[in-house]
């Protein structure tokens, strides 16, 4: 273990730092500051980033030659380093337009840099577990519950941390090989079939990604805080098994393998009764074809004529990666499941590079590709009726429409509180028509852009540990065992919600409170606030650990959504909550009671 430390260590070290870095903050903590201040730009600055990377990608093959590799391998960690650094203070669209220009840029030129300077980084008898390590110890950290559930701000400062930790891992002069590269095998890919076999599962994993991202009863099954470690676990297991095979020249059974298992598990996210399994199958297949992905350009790839590992990887990445993640996230976006087809032709240009070129070689792995292709059309993507029509029997059948309304009320107080509003027509579509005729609660026409799915799944649960005088029932028994209803009731009442996201973001942030008297600051945190932020403030409620991130510490910050620490700033959090968090609104609260609030929220700063 030493020696091989001591060999790969340098190398794991840089390829460990670029995939967290990649994870955890461009992924993660960047996105989360960008909603925080400009949600409206996400998109802008994503294509920017994707166009930088794509850029960065192809100049690294240009300038390696003239700079050197430890060089710019420098240069492309310290420009990643001060691009997670400028994200934490960033609140206009300008600076944030820059940030995700860096972002592309420097993550472009470190990995076709990295990628191409392997076999002078690794030992050539290890390369594939030096490679597994770093790949499976990037995703692991990446998952592990003090990282991943912890605020953007951190995850930023780790992030920054974690690069100049590779940084410093860079050796004035690489260790000379023990002995020539492995020469390519009948079992690597041919590189222009590799390049669509890694843009099909490069593809389907994004789409997937934002599915189960945007989609709260998918997401309860994968990323929810208990699944964590189980993630880490499974991701830096398979990351070792895949380098194991990788080395052993078993490239088509690794690729293979893993778009097997990522069709899989998308047919089970598909089916809520054993989207559990997908939950699995998931992180496993991911780490399989990410460790690939990383040595397909040095060691998985045959090529005509002599080629240069720099221009290989730059290609790869820019097509697999950068355009192959956009145009998976792009086709996803208004998607609550994997559609069948869209598997169909991600399994037809997989299995070309698998089937043409050696089919007696590769027969078994085609066929079995295009047999769990074939499977998807025989395999039910719900239960009996998709999840939004289950949801509204279960809604029907629970009696909710007897003490909710579904229905705003144009040019009444009603668009403040619950908007926006709906055209009737739209809503007389439905079939039966859920508007309702008496609200004993709160309308529910679009409490998906008011409340979380593990917000509302709480409420049915135990309505009384988030509102102490709500005279609602419980609603356990729809979540115990497999039972499916509870999470077909929350995606059907979230549903409208989810698309007026952007309307109650715009309501929120030009909403001002009146002042008109005063009302009990520490009363009313008593009353709304302590189940999750705890009587002291510090975050630590009864109710923290059911969340996917904790509660924000109110006394020692850091302060992701208020940083200007105004009160019209923490006053808009109070009355409308942080979309695309756990944090609820409270929409009945009156200006006074708000802003006593608020005023009880800047003393404890």
């Amino acid at each position: 273990m030493i020696s091989f430390l001591r060999r790969n260590g340098s190398g794991i070290t840089l390829i460990t730092a670029t995939y967290f870095y990649f994870l955890i903050f461009a992924q993660f903590a960047f996105i989360e500051l960008l909603n925080a201040d400009l949600p409206k730009s996400l998109k802008a600055m994503m294509a920017t980033m994707a166009l930088s990377g794509i850029i960065g990608s192809l100049i690294t093959p240009l300038i390696l030659p003239r700079f050197g590799t430890p060089t710019i391998l420098r240069a492309a960690l310290i420009a990643c380093a001060a691009a997670s650094a400028l994200a934490i203070p960033a609140h206009h669209f300008s600076t944030y337009l820059a940030v995700s220009a860096l972002i592309g840029l420097s993550l472009g030129v470190l990995t076709v840099s990295l990628t191409a300077s392997l076999q002078t980084l690794l030992s050539p008898n290890s390369w594939g577990l030096a490679i597994g390590t770093g790949t499976g110890l990037a995703y692991a950290f990446a998952n592990l519950p003090a990282v991943f559930a912890t605020s953007p701000e951190v995850q930023s400062i780790i992030s920054t941390a974690c690069v100049i930790v590779a940084l410093l891992s860079i050796r004035q002069t690489p260790p000379d090989p023990e002995s020539p590269a492995p020469s390519p095998s009948s079992q690597s890919l041919i590189f222009p079939l590799a390049l669509l076999s890694f843009l099909a599962l490069v593809w389907l994993d994004s789409a997937a990604f934002f599915i189960i991202q945007h989609t709260p009863a998918l997401k309860d099954q994968s990323w929810a805080q208990s699944h964590l470690w189980k993630n880490a676990l499974i991701h830096f297991s398979f990351a070792l098994l895949a380098g194991h095979l990788l080395q052993r020249k078993k490239t088509t059974l690794v690729t293979t393998s893993a778009f097997a298992l990522l069709t899989i598990a998308s047919l089970c996210l598909n089916h809520q009764e054993i989207a559990l399994v997908g939950g699995w199958l998931y992180p496993a297949a991911v780490s399989l074809y990410s460790t690939a992905l990383v040595a397909c350009p040095v060691y998985l790839t045959r090529f005509k004529k002599n080629h240069s590992p720099a221009w290989a990887a730059a290609i790869l990445y820019s097509v697999a990666g950068w355009f192959g993640s956009a145009n998976g996230i792009g086709m996803a976006e208004n998607l609550k499941h994997i559609p069948l087809l869209f598997l169909a032709i991600a399994a037809c240009i997989f299995i070309i590079p698998h089937l043409l070129p050696h089919l007696k070689n590769h027969r078994a792995a085609a066929l079995l590709v295009l047999g769990i292709s074939a499977l998807a059309f025989f395999i039910p993507t719900t239960s009996a009726t998709s999840p939004p029509q289950s949801g509204q029997q279960v809604y029907l059948s629970e009696g909710c429409i007897h003490c909710h309304s579904r229905y705003i009320r144009p040019d009444s107080p009603d668009l403040l509180k619950w908007g926006p509003v709906v055209p009737l027509a739209e809503l007389r579509k439905e079939a039966p028509v859920t508007i309702g005729n008496r609200r004993a609660g709160p309308d529910l026409l679009n409490v998906g852009n008011r409340r979380s799915s593990a917000w509302l799944k709480q409420h049915f649960i135990d309505p009384q540990s988030l509102s102490p005088e709500s005279s609602m029932p419980s609603y356990r028994h729809l979540f115990e065992g497999d039972d499916p209803r509870g999470n077909q009731l929350i995606e059907f009442i979230s549903q409208q919600g989810l698309k007026s996201l952007g309307n109650r973001i715009q309501t929120a942030q030009s909403w001002t409170p009146n002042f008109s008297g005063n009302a009990d600051g520490p009363d009313l945190y008593t009353q709304h606030c302590i189940a999750c932020h705890g009587s002291d403030g510090l975050g630590e409620g009864p109710l923290s650990k059911r969340w996917s991130k904790p509660p924000a510490n109110l006394v020692k910050g850091p302060f992701t959504y208020s940083r200007d620490g105004s009160q019209n700033s923490l006053a808009r959090i109070i009355k409308f909550g942080i979309p695309g968090t756990d944090m609820p609104g409270h929409e009945t609260l009156s200006d006074n009671e708000v802003l006593a609030l608020a005023q009880y929220l800047k003393a404890l700063r």
